[in-house]
């Protein structure tokens, strides 16, 4: 993952996600599908990214192991920000959830300390919106979206399910019922 700042410029992070062919891998690779309502603020998280120790002389755990001091030498980098969202189920297709639970979904990007971080190429989640998201979920941390633009389908007037204008995998609910 990589970004780069300015003051005024939100911070661009770029990240590699898994990419997924038809609806059918993309479900076949989730533990959690389901039709939900981002309900209530979001929060913020920052994780602080550490620079491996210099001193650590093995290239697998410090890969500037061995390099001259001016070459080893790396700008810090930014914080990692995320978004956690609360998502109210209201549809449960694959998965260990029911329906009026809810669940903590997590995204790369938000405002923290007065500074945007954005993902490059994505359109975060929106507050009192419907979406069906394909969802890689943990015991002790919030889901996870299996790919930002893959994995998230707002709902449309009529309550289907519409791909993001960067996503090629079409999804009806006709075929969400049968893959479930």
């Amino acid at each position: 993952m990589t970004g780069c700042s300015a003051h005024e410029e939100p911070v661009l992070y770029r990240a590699d996600y898994p990419q997924y062919e038809t609806a059918d891998a993309l479900f076949d690779r989730t533990n959690l599908v389901v039709e939900a309502r981002i309900i209530g603020e979001p929060r913020y998280l920052q994780e602080v990214a550490q620079a491996p120790d210099p001193a650590e002389t093995d290239p697998a755990l410090n890969p500037q192991a061995g390099a001259p001091a001016a070459v080893a030498a790396q700008p810090e980098a930014p914080p990692v920000v995320i978004t956690v969202y609360t998502a109210q189920i209201l549809k449960v297709f694959k998965g260990q959830a029911q329906v009026g639970q809810s669940v903590e979904v997590k995204e790369l990007g938000g405002v923290f300390d007065g500074v945007t971080y954005q993902e490059e190429h994505t359109t975060p989640l929106n507050q009192d919106r419907g979406y069906v998201l394909f969802l890689e979920a943990y015991p002790d941390s919030p889901a996870a979206l299996l790919n930002p633009v893959q994995a998230k389908y707002p709902l449309d007037a009529a309550s289907n399910p519409a791909p993001l204008p960067e996503n090629s995998i079409k999804l009806t609910r006709a075929e969400l019922e049968t893959m479930s």
